[in-house]
């Protein structure tokens, strides 16, 4: 088991760069903002599980929130586990190295899924914490409920994702699925982002229920029960913290470990048997083989301009790379979707917005729509990452017969393309809205152009520190403080469009006017700036 901790601490430190952060420094306001933006969505699950467990009161039905927050954490770390487990236990590019090693299947395995587990207390931290810590508060629980709360919250986990590994280690050992890793995590990608949505959507829902469609979850024919009783003792975690100033409660609290022991020993046991047989071929890269006709070979070796084939090739990379098309790509798409999704989710909210939309004169119209368009312009990692993507063949960048500004010009003109499908969605969003026809043209085109500008700072920010020292390419998109420094230039210029127009009333003519005249003075100065950057680029060393 030493050989376990030891492993498991290696690869927790390997996934979070802890090497490159001590050559580059401790940036203490790093987790300072990951904190506050964790703590505000965690006070947001507590305020909705506030209001639910008030509405429970009179009918003497609380104790409903827990099997609720349990069956539900479980159930969406089930099916994350699903996914994680190929991804780490299976695709890993660490995978190779530690199949040398002198290690048992079962240590390799016990090793990686401490950090699964690890992984998953983040998600239980603005989940189910703040579901125990109201619950607790309002029933005025004692210590005993705390000491449980705490056992429960390292265990919860164990059982959701033995189950899921014990099914992807069949799966992967006796089918084929699976060993495709990029349609695999193109597929995790996708669900991820569709449960994060529906998580989104099911927490603003919640507090539309009546106290008697509440207390109805309880009953066990509803839906949450059966979702509970899927998981194997996980109805003893709920039973502990409701009875926890009882008897009972420590009986329930200890089947549940049990239940957890058994679920993990299972897991380390079969996969002592299948783990290395399901490994083979996993390493391995299919590639497809055809003979092209006389058309198609000159069609595909037809000369071209070397920034149009630059553009392609990075456009190739970001959508041949899951990390990359999530964060990159599916991120324009997102957020007028996610729009869509949440106004027609919640009855009668199409009409609201329609009606502030329509409350605001043109001149204001114009300013909020082309703000908003800079920060999602900005709110995408294509310009912010696309130097630190090239990690430690950043070389590269020097020896082919292109130069480096026109390199970068490039990788600018792709996050442009990609920005652009946005804010068109974003611009048909508002006509369907209320904005007219004569406000959103001249608004399209100042949002394209504060797509020139977002994209601009995005590059010329990632040139000036691009993070070149990573072993995956997770931390060189989401672990990327970068990324987190474009955004809120986006939050800077979309408050420098917004604010000054609405506080001084301007007209649709002044507006348009003031915005082309600022992101203009903007986007000059933004490509003087690529000189200097093109520059920084030629004298570092990758």
């Amino acid at each position: 088991m030493r050989k376990v901790f030891v492993l498991a601490k290696t690869l927790l430190k390997s996934s979070s760069g802890a090497a490159a952060n001590q050559k580059q420094g401790r940036r203490w306001w790093v987790p300072l903002v990951l904190a506050i933006a964790f703590m505000s969505m965690g006070f947001s699950v507590g305020m909705m599980a506030l209001g639910i467990y008030e509405a429970l009161v009179p009918m003497g039905a609380q104790g409903v929130i827990m099997p609720l927050a349990m069956g539900g954490t479980s159930v969406v770390t089930f099916i994350f586990g699903v996914f994680y487990t190929v991804s780490v236990m299976y695709h890993a590019d660490d995978v190779p190295l530690l199949l040398a090693l002198p290690l048992r299947p079962w240590q390799i395995l016990g090793a990686k899924f401490l950090t699964l587990v690890v992984y998953e207390y983040i998600f239980q931290a603005f989940i189910l914490l703040p579901v125990l810590v109201v619950y607790g508060y309002k029933s005025a629980a004692g210590a005993a409920y705390i000491l449980y709360s705490v056992i429960l919250f390292a265990i919860l986990p164990v059982i959701a994702l033995s189950m899921a590994a014990v099914l992807m280690m069949a799966v992967m050992r006796f089918t084929s699925f699976g060993k495709n890793k990029q349609a695999f995590r193109f597929a995790g990608g996708i669900i991820a982002l569709a449960l994060a949505i529906g998580l989104n959507i099911g927490m603003q829902n919640a507090t539309k229920f009546t106290p008697e469609q509440l207390a109805a979850l309880a009953d066990g024919s509803s839906l949450v029960s059966v979702l509970e009783r899927m998981f194997p003792g996980l109805p003893f975690a709920s039973q502990a913290l409701i009875g926890s100033n009882t008897l009972s409660g420590l009986w329930n609290l200890l089947l549940f470990v049990l239940c957890s022991a058994a679920a993990l020993a299972v897991f380390l046991g079969l996969g002592q048997l299948l783990y290395f047989k399901g490994l083979a071929g996993v390493t391995e890269a299919a590639g497809k083989r055809r003979l092209l006709s006389d058309e198609e070979l000159d069609k595909r070796t037809a000369g071209t301009s070397a920034t149009r084939s630059y553009i392609a090739k990075e456009l190739k990379m970001l959508t041949r790379s899951p990390i990359a098309f999530m964060n990159c790509v599916l991120m324009n798409l997102i957020w007028p979707v996610l729009v869509l999704v949440m106004v027609f989710t919640r009855g009668g909210s199409f009409a609201e917005l329609s009606g502030v939309v329509a409350s605001l004169n043109a001149g204001d119209a114009v300013a909020v729509l082309t703000g908003v368009a800079a920060f999602m312009s900005c709110a995408n990692a294509v310009t912010s990452t696309a130097v630190s993507r090239e990690g430690k063949q950043l070389y590269f960048m020097k020896y082919i017969p292109m130069p480096v500004g026109k390199q970068l010009m490039a990788k600018v003109y792709t996050g442009m393309l990609l920005s652009a499908t946005g804010i068109v969605l974003l611009i048909v969003l508002a006509v369907a809205m209320g904005v007219g026809v004569l406000t959103a043209l001249p608004a399209l085109a100042l949002s394209l152009l504060a797509v020139v500008a977002g994209s601009l700072v995005g590059m010329l920010i990632d040139a000036s520190r691009p993070k070149l020292d990573w072993l995956n390419e997770q931390q060189a998109i989401k672990q990327n403080v970068n990324v987190l420094l474009h955004m809120l230039a986006g939050v800077l210029i979309g408050t420098a469009i917004i604010v000054p127009v609405m506080l001084l009333r301007m007209s649709l003519a002044g507006a348009t006017a003031y915005i082309a005249a600022l992101l203009g003075l903007l986007t000059l100065v933004f490509l003087r700036g690529m000189r200097g950057a093109a520059l920084r680029i030629e004298t570092m060393d990758a």
